[in-house]
């Protein structure tokens, strides 16, 4: 099995993301139910594994967000 990384789970969760604040859920709604899906997909303890390990994941995080869906994300 290949090891998760933090570019893999946040493109995975960037994609649904902006899926989810297409059907209208707000910024909050939509960012839990992607990394629940991101869990599903990968597995709870590989996604926290990953959380945990990585500096400047908010950074990275909404680095994603901005280039898959801009028009929502607020400065």
């Amino acid at each position: 099995m290949i090891e998760l990384t933090l570019l893999t789970l946040l493109n995975f969760v960037g994609d649904n993301f902006c899926e989810y604040r297409s059907i209208g859920y707000d910024n909050y709604k939509s960012l839990l139910l992607s990394y629940s899906d991101a869990s599903v997909k990968y597995g709870p303890l590989d996604v926290k594994k990953v959380i945990e390990k990585s500096d400047n994941f908010k950074v990275a995080a909404i680095a994603i967000a901005a280039i898959k869906c801009p028009q929502y994300i607020k400065d």
